[in-house]
């Protein structure tokens, strides 16, 4: 390795120390993020000096990540990180836990430093109260969560980074019975030239839950629910070269795990939850359905983006919209089939003109799957391809949910 020169991120006040890459917040001179959200978070009501530091570090991870671009023959990186918090002692209790949180995920190495933070703390405006704070993503899983669990007593909270994220969040909120937009925090935050440089966003899970706590500590809450089938965050490995941390740890039982001893290390009374944990994507659809009709189901799916590789870019073309034949838009395929559900969704592999180029970019995606389909799910697979996990976790259990997904996504029709 070269010299790992340190990343930091500041306030717009505060100065930039010399010879680091200097992220500042606010700014719309400075290169590095754009944002609606205030350095304090003070729209969210008042948020304890842990839960803001748990923010920060989720805030600071994710533009990190987006600036250090991957070496295409060596995938795990070196990421130095500093970030100014009101109190680096306490801090500095989660730095070990915080960096074995962001290496699970994001396949990295990580190395957390905490400054003080000299910035002005202004007033905070009044928190919401509520009974749980509930993460809104616009993709399908979050919505189904949303229709199941209802919107009494809720916050929904989303983050986007990019216009066609945003835009799913407005266009499938809307279909959730009894949504309204006052229980809806939406915040914007996007890495900018020249912090834009790697296209992944692997560390978009803790810098979701990192927000989540904090409008949870603001408002009296102490539950976070992050909605996710659980053969997705399952992790299960679909061929030698495309096993962990290439297929998503987002929602993977370890990260939460790993996230929950965090918020202990911060003193935070707060715990996250995925009701879903032990449904595949077509039973979560069908459990929608069956909460609300599903027309309701149908109705707000078209809106919702799954797409890991969203805006299918295509040399140059962009359109924003689910293609179909990635990863996560087939079990998404399958899952809806799985649910009996007419898919109201307009797929690009579906679009007159578009097959051909589509079905050329997913490529790999698709033979990955036809690789992972040819041989059935074994407790020594799931041990070794979709490991680690928490202590005490239900392997048998797990093992019938990989087998259920696994015929989900057998059924769908591949090219």
């Amino acid at each position: 390795m070269g010299i790992v020169v340190p990343i930091e991120l500041v306030a717009e006040n505060e100065t930039p120390t010399p010879q680091r890459k200097t992220i500042v917040w606010g700014s719309e001179q400075s290169a590095g993020l754009t944002t609606d959200l205030d350095w304090w978070m003070t729209g969210f009501g008042t948020v304890s000096d842990a839960a803001l530091t748990l923010a920060r570090v989720g805030c600071a991870a994710f533009l990190a990540d987006r600036a250090v671009r991957r070496n295409a023959l060596r995938q795990r990186r070196e990421i130095h990180l500093i970030t100014r918090v009101p109190d680096p002692a306490l801090a500095q209790q989660c730095a070990q836990s915080a960096q074995d949180l962001l290496g699970f995920v994001t396949g990295d190495r990580w190395r957390l430093e905490f400054e003080a933070d000299t910035s002005m703390h202004p007033t905070a405006h009044g928190g919401r109260q509520a009974q749980e704070v509930s993460l809104l993503s616009g993709g399908l899983d979050s919505f189904c969560g949303a229709v199941i669990a209802g919107t009494d007593g809720r916050l929904f909270l989303s983050h986007s980074d990019a216009s066609v994220i945003k835009h799913s969040q407005n266009q499938s909120t809307p279909h959730i019975p009894g949504y309204e937009e006052a229980q809806h925090v939406s915040v914007r935050l996007a890495a900018r030239h020249p912090f834009n440089r790697e296209p992944s966003r692997r560390s978009r899970s803790i810098l979701f839950i990192g927000l989540g706590v904090a409008l949870a500590d603001a408002s009296g809450v102490t539950t976070i629910e992050v909605p996710e089938n659980g053969f997705t965050s399952l992790n299960p490995p679909l061929a030698a070269n495309r096993g962990g941390v290439l297929t998503t740890r987002s929602t993977h039982p370890m990260t939460f795990h790993l996230a929950e001893q965090v918020l202990a290390d911060l003193g935070l009374k707060l715990s996250l939850r995925n009701p879903y944990e032990w449904l595949t994507k077509g039973e979560l659809i069908s459990m929608a359905a069956d909460s609300a009709g599903p027309e309701v189901v149908q109705a707000g799916l078209s809106h919702t983006l799954s797409c890991a590789k969203s805006n299918l870019m295509l040399k140059g073309k962009t359109f924003g919209r689910n293609c179909g034949l990635d990863y996560a838009c087939m079990v998404r395929r399958a899952g809806v089939l799985a649910a009996g559900l007419h898919d109201t969704s307009a797929y690009e592999c579906h679009t007159p003109g578009m097959e051909s180029a589509v079905e050329a970019a997913r490529t790999a995606d698709i033979a990955a799957i036809k690789t992972a389909l040819r041989t059935p799910p074994t407790m020594s697979a799931l041990l070794s391809g979709c490991g680690p996990f928490p202590p005490n976790y239900d392997y048998e259990r797990g093992l019938e949910l990989w087998k259920r997904g696994h015929s989900e996504l057998s059924a769908l029709s591949l090219p």
